[in-house]
């Protein structure tokens, strides 16, 4: 299934589990609204889809992607005339300037240049395979895409882009980003799909800036079962929500509401911002 085809797909996804948590209108206007808009990629998200496809599927490259020319001058007749070129040749494949595509190699060659991250994606597997299976408490069918994984299904890693990879900042970044509930979601993928349980489930995070620095995360058995429960806890809101047709927002009270943690001086660790979720 290429890629396209894989987001367009109903089947229930990690990026639907973040929208249902924010609240189940979130989640409505994005997938449910007839009159919904689909939203364009952002930068970010174009540099870190080209960094995939560099690391993990370079044959691809030349097909998915150009890079602009230099020098044109777009508000001159000769440089729209070239630019109009330029578009008819690209024929639809995203067109990257020349700085994104010295970054998105930069950035290549530094995951491929880490001893354990060229390890890990040398041995035998498959890039972005698409995962389906029916969840048996709620029903409803379910989707994942891991970045790698190993041809046994034995190991699955995961490649993400980030501004700080070490790993008190990659903390962080699990937490915000639900990294865990990916983690315990896909593991839940592939042992429907295989039959078995993955053995690990490993993060290469690499930096955006100079130095492009690599670090190469294997998540632990407590952050893949809190991912699990959280992802189901999404779940089960979203077959709730459909049964019912009703997708609120927030509360419809007045709630409280506190100065965070770390302004109020009580002690807080980075396991336990990640167990919040």
């Amino acid at each position: 299934m290429e890629n396209a085809d894989y987001h367009a797909h109903p089947a229930i996804s990690k990026s639907h589990l973040d929208l249902i948590a924010r609240s189940p209108l979130h989640y409505w206007a994005r997938y449910i609204d007839p009159k919904r808009v689909i939203p364009e990629p952002t930068p970010a998200m174009r540099i870190g889809s080209a960094v995939h496809t560099h690391v993990l599927e370079l044959h691809k490259w030349d097909a998915e992607y150009t890079v602009a020319p230099d020098g044109l001058d777009r508000r001159t007749k000769a440089g729209k005339e070239a630019w109009a070129a330029f578009e008819a040749e690209a024929n639809g494949r995203t067109v990257l300037s020349r700085e994104d595509a010295d970054l998105v190699m930069h950035m290549g060659r530094a995951v491929l240049g880490h001893p354990a991250a060229a390890l890990l994606l040398g041995m035998a597997g498959e890039a972005e395979t698409t995962l389906m299976w029916t969840e048996p408490t709620t029903g409803l069918q379910c989707k994942c895409r891991p970045d790698w994984i190993t041809e046994d299904g034995g190991i699955v890693v995961d490649l993400k882009t980030t501004e700080d990879a070490s790993p008190r900042e990659f903390r962080r970044s699990i937490a915000k980003w639900r990294y865990h509930v990916q983690a315990g979601w896909y593991m839940a993928g592939i042992e429907a799909a295989y039959g078995k349980r993955p053995s690990g489930f490993i993060f290469i995070a690499v930096e955006k800036k100079p130095p492009f620095a690599v670090g190469v995360y294997a998540a632990d058995e407590q952050m893949i079962e809190r991912g699990y429960e959280t992802a189901m806890r999404d779940l089960q809101t979203l077959a709730e929500c459909k049964s019912s047709g009703r997708w609120p927002a927030y509360s419809d009270r007045i709630e409280p509401i506190s100065l965070p943690s770390w302004m109020t001086g009580e002690a807080t660790t980075q396991t336990t911002e990640i167990e919040m979720y």
